[in-house]
């Protein structure tokens, strides 16, 4: 497995992080963290096609994103079980070329289970895995009016890896990294 120089201080504090308080000491409790990070795409976008033998890949849709997540939930001990809403804004890739502008933007909900490897912490990293449903709507604007596109469909797998900075009793903030396994239907 090959891993980027970008992820290695989040890994690092992740390791460091010191053995957490056992689950009984922990109480139950509501939780809600803010979350933002910038967005790559990585994969095809469709299959094969005669126009495109090899594919279209997501990337030449959609360039980059800036997703800005909000978590409600409950912490349970040293893991937070609860749901996810996410929208990020971002440029439309150059599949998209041509028109007088032309934006992407991307909708997710769902599910997650994250766990926290020093809940007591004010400095608090974390692993996730979660499962959801998203919506990615394209738009290029032409002299003559918008063309409007979307893809919606399953996220399957939602992988994550973050820090949480704590800021009072029940809220977090923190820069976070994720891999998803989705299918969208155009």
């Amino acid at each position: 497995m090959r891993m980027g120089t970008a992820g290695a201080p989040l890994i690092a504090l992740c390791l460091a992080a010191t053995t957490p308080a056992r689950a009984e000491e922990l109480p139950t409790r509501f939780e809600a963290a803010v979350r933002a990070a910038v967005g790559f795409p990585i994969g095809n976008a469709t299959g094969e096609t005669t126009r495109a033998p090899s594919g279209t890949s997501l990337s030449d849709l959609v360039s980059w994103t800036v997703p800005l997540e909000l978590e409600l939930g409950a912490r349970i001990g040293p893991a937070f079980v609860g749901g996810y809403v996410s929208y990020a804004f971002g440029k439309a890739g150059s599949a998209l070329e041509g028109g007088t502008s032309r934006s992407a933007n991307n909708v997710r909900f769902g599910f997650e289970v994250l766990w926290h490897l020093g809940p007591d912490r004010p400095v608090d990293p974390w692993v996730g895995l979660g499962v959801g449903y998203e919506w990615l709507n394209l738009s290029i604007g032409t002299p003559s009016g918008a063309l409007t596109g979307t893809a919606r469909g399953f996220e399957w797998v939602n992988l994550q890896l973050g820090i949480d900075f704590l800021l009072g009793r029940s809220f977090r903030l923190g820069p976070f990294v994720a891999a998803f396994i989705a299918s969208l239907l155009i």
